[in-house]
């Protein structure tokens, strides 16, 4: 599915292109008003984005030629609020029930991030193909995408932990190391200039990001199309990928 995600990104470059660069306007807009103000919008531009993703797979051409074509979208949205309404409680939850609250905020939000890490893959391998089933007219409901991600769940979580988790960690290690060479690399304005350093580590961290949620959202909609739900009218059969070991995740 790694190589079916490189080949989706340059199918469809310019749409790519055009999100990474909507979300470093976002938080380069943050950065010079000082504030949070768009993280609601990054989060919708996420969601839209994978959205597009899926939509485009589940249709079978791999694509995104139709920007109109909203089937489901209503639904994918709040569901997925849900389900990240639920990890952002148990990752905060989890940690205060076992006395994590005495430790320093520092300390607190690593731990509660940690969590997230663990329980935002985990939870999507177990019903992340809810939101995505009503785009295609699928079975949509709970009891029933559990019931699909308990069949290869294990290979699922890998695969959602290596695409959600690994451009976060990548992106900690390049500002780490721009940071023990003197560059400043948290602030994208300084001194009321434009820092290009930090600008160019911004879009190779939103590259990064942005390729692991078009991962994420493949490797979701695979799931669905494995679980032997029928193709939309239309759609080409598509290979269902079941992968048995840790050695086939970025197959």
């Amino acid at each position: 599915m790694l190589g079916e995600a490189i080949s989706f990104v340059r199918r469809n470059l310019s749409f790519v292109c055009v999100v990474v660069a909507a979300n470093c306007a976002l938080v380069a807009f943050d950065d010079y008003s000082g504030g949070n103000k768009s993280n609601s919008a990054q989060f919708f531009v996420a969601l839209s984005f994978g959205f597009f993703v899926q939509n485009a797979i589940l249709n079978g051409d791999g694509k995104v030629s139709n920007l109109t074509g909203k089937r489901g979208f209503g639904g994918y949205i709040w569901k997925n609020l849900l389900i990240m309404l639920v990890v952002i409680g148990i990752g905060i939850g989890a940690p205060v029930a076992f006395g994590a609250a005495s430790l320093s905020k520092n300390e607190f939000l690593l731990l509660c991030l940690a969590v997230i890490s663990i329980i935002l893959p985990l939870l999507l391998a177990l019903v992340g193909t809810w939101p995505i089933a009503g785009i295609a007219g699928f079975e949509s409901g709970l009891s029933a995408a559990f019931s699909r991600g308990k069949s290869g769940f294990v290979p699922t979580f890998l695969r959602l932990f290596a695409g959600l988790v690994l451009p976060f960690i990548g992106a900690l290690i390049l500002m780490t190391a721009a940071a023990s060479m003197s560059y400043e690399a948290d602030s994208i304005f300084s001194d009321g200039k434009l820092n290009l350093i930090a600008l160019a580590i911004l879009m190779i961290c939103q590259s990064a990001s942005t390729f692991g949620l078009c991962y994420v959202s493949i490797v979701l909609a695979r799931k669905l199309l494995s679980s032997g739900a029928p193709r939309p009218i239309g759609g080409r059969q598509g290979n269902a990928i079941a992968a048995t070991s840790v050695s086939e995740i970025f197959e």
